[in-house]
């Protein structure tokens, strides 16, 4: 495929698997040497960051220097919790000035708006104890929950993971696992999931689609994690509705329609794999085939893998961790990417799908494959043919992202791609 590197390394032939501790150390070091160098809002530069959002922005490196307080191992030489406040302070003068130039809603708008800043700036400021501080920037995050109860806040789409109502819950159930008490009871949680399966089954009956629940974003029907479907699903199997009673599933607290419009959308999206493992970015693909198809955590596979694990987790049935598989195999074949290290659409995000994996399953080979493309991202192959990113030191596309890869390789089972948690 042209999209990647030829994998170099064996798979995993057996025995036990160790991470070199001192090289991830040095390449985290590095990595944030780089991005402070570049991006730090102490200092005038030309090419400082113009944005304050997770995706590209300046709270999205706020995030990753909160990501490494939060470790258990030492990173006090790097400052991360004073330099997560310098970043996110920055940030949040961004967004005031978003909400005066944007035409788009911000206060629901996650990763690529003012919701995710502000949700980031109040885990940050719990973690400094400044708990006015806090108080006011939930207050300004959850300004967004309104917002998002309308079915169509937006022409282009109000439900997918960027900037509609996924991304906002995702926020939301990261904010409940961070902080006491959680900030948003079941309740609420409950209603604008309720607002999104309206979303899509409206939406599914008007455009006729096959799938009890569809999206659209700007008119194409996507299938993928940062766009479509993935995302959208797998964060209504997070809500109260699916709340688990020991090993069992327990689906008392949800209709059986909604169940089963929620459960048969996820298996028709299973049937989309292809033989090799992948899934197709959007509907109208299975018309137009791609012959040189997207392995990227925002279409493809390593994006889906989050929704199967979560849906695996839920029903307990083994077809779902039988996808994952595959498309973890396809990964591994195909996921050195030329575009870059970052997490969206690079190496490093396709690396996550291995750390998940291992935690999931406890099996070594998929440590053995997240060490390996650790190791391709100081290869000579990787240094020189390896395309520079537009935000090269950003959460999802650049440093910022493969940082938090990183400090997941040296504690796998504490392991999370930034804001979807399946555990």
């Amino acid at each position: 495929m042209d999209r990647c590197f030829h994998n170099p390394y064996e798979d995993y032939r057996g025995g036990a698997v160790s991470v070199d501790g001192s090289f991830v150390r040095n390449l985290i070091n590095e990595y944030v040497a780089t991005i402070l160098l570049h991006t730090n809002p102490a200092k005038a530069q030309r090419n400082a960051d113009k944005r304050g959002d997770l995706y590209v922005g300046n709270a999205g490196i706020a995030y990753m220097f909160l990501r490494l307080h939060q470790s258990q191992h030492d990173f006090k030489e790097l400052q991360p919790l004073v330099n997560a406040q310098l970043y996110i302070n920055d940030a949040k003068s961004k967004a005031k000035q978003y909400t005066q130039s944007r035409s788009r809603d911000e206060r629901c708008s996650f990763l690529c708006g003012n919701a995710g800043i502000y949700c980031v700036a109040a885990v940050i400021s719990s973690t400094a104890n400044n708990l006015d501080e806090m108080k006011k920037d939930l207050e300004a995050f959850e300004t967004g929950y309104e917002a998002c109860k309308p079915m169509h806040f937006s022409r282009y789409g109000s439900d997918e993971v960027l900037v509609g109502r996924a991304g906002y819950l995702s926020g939301i159930y990261w904010l409940n696992k961070q902080l006491m008490p959680q900030p948003f009871e079941d309740n609420r949680i409950s209603e604008l999931c309720q607002v999104m399966i309206n979303s899509g089954r409206q939406y599914s009956a008007d455009k006729g689609s096959p799938f009890p629940l569809m999206y659209h974003y700007h008119g194409t029907e996507y299938l993928g994690a940062a766009h479509g479907l993935c995302s959208i699903l797998h964060m209504m199997l997070e809500s109260p509705w699916f709340k688990r009673n020991g090993d069992a599933p327990n689906f008392t607290n949800i209709s059986k329609t909604k169940l089963l419009d929620i459960k048969n959308s996820i298996d028709g999206f299973v049937a989309l794999q292809d033989h090799d493992g992948n899934f197709p970015c959007a509907m109208e693909d299975l018309s137009y085939p791609n012959d040189n198809p997207l392995i990227h955590w925002c279409h493809g596979a390593p994006g889906a893998v989050y929704l199967l694990i979560k849906a695996y987790l839920v029903f307990r049935e083994e077809k779902y961790l039988h996808s994952c598989r595959r498309a973890a195999d396809l990964i591994w074949h195909y996921g050195l990417l030329r575009k870059g290290p970052g997490i969206c659409h690079g190496v490093a995000g396709n690396g996550y799908v291995f750390l998940i994996m291992y935690r999931l399953t406890g099996e070594v080979k998929y440590m053995h494959r997240a060490t390996k493309f650790a190791e391709f991202l100081k290869s000579s192959e990787f240094l020189q043919r390896s395309r520079t990113p537009d935000c090269p030191f950003s959460l999802y596309e650049g440093l910022a992202g493969t940082v938090c890869f990183l400090i997941d390789l040296l504690e796998p089972q504490r392991s999370c791609f930034p804001f979807m948690d399946v555990f």
